[in-house]
């Protein structure tokens, strides 16, 4: 008997993204043997996002606003044995569930991700896809929009998500290979290309890569994310 996976999934006005993604959550429901919950927290959109996620049969909680605490108060309401976090604009297979409730089962990993792959084919996102590989074998450091997997467990073992203003991904992964060994897997996960592409696929780069360079050399994320609202 599988154990319940809980797919947690923070939003704010996502009301074009949202439809592919329950889309494929109810493609994954009808294909797995085991039981499979979906908890969308919502950050206070004033779209249709609210709407979108009913006329799926998909209830929708309010929680605090911010990534990182909208995916911590979704922890705490969840049920399942693993838990799955997801952005709202990636896209998911039966396959990529079944492979996150396998590889926390008793294989010697405590959480996982998702090799990632962008819905784009412009040379730099594809270059970054490279880079992303690249970066984790040196680092074990998962980005949210990796899809990130452990046990209910280990994720309250670790203290979770803290409610900081950006890379909130960056500290639970920290905190992750302190306890155990962690893993990227395949098939990859599909994440939207679509601020590359409204920024300017270099120009949105080089932001985002300067960012994380700052994180990493210290600088606070509250002001980091001042700047980023403002670029």
């Amino acid at each position: 008997m599988q154990p319940k996976l809980s797919i947690i999934i923070p939003v704010l006005n996502e009301e074009t993204m949202l439809p592919k993604l329950l889309n494929d959550i109810q493609f994954c429901k009808r294909n797995l043997n085991f039981s499979l919950e979906c908890i969308i927290v919502d950050g206070g959109s004033d779209d249709r996002s609210f709407e979108v996620c009913r006329e799926y049969g998909i209830a929708v909680i309010r929680g605090p606003r911010g990534r990182g605490q909208q995916l911590a108060y979704g922890a705490q309401k969840s049920t399942g044995k693993v838990l799955f976090f997801l952005h709202a604009d990636s896209r998911i297979l039966p396959e990529h569930c079944l492979n996150a409730v396998k590889t926390v089962q008793g294989n010697g990993h405590i959480a996982g991700g998702f090799n990632l792959k962008f819905d784009d084919s412009h040379p730099i996102l594809k270059l970054g896809e490279w880079i992303n590989k690249i970066r984790f074998h040196f680092t074990k450091i998962f980005y949210g929009d990796q899809g990130i997997f452990l046990s209910r467990e280990h994720y309250f073992e670790s203290g979770g998500f803290i409610p900081q203003s950006l890379f909130e991904d960056v500290e639970l992964s920290r905190r992750l290979k302190k306890m155990g060994r962690v893993i990227l897997i395949s098939p990859p996960l599909i994440t939207s290309s679509r601020r590359f592409i409204a920024g300017g696929v270099i120009r949105t780069y080089l932001k985002m890569a300067s960012l994380h360079i700052l994180y990493w050399v210290g600088v606070s994320p509250a002001r980091l994310a001042a700047w980023y609202g403002k670029t």
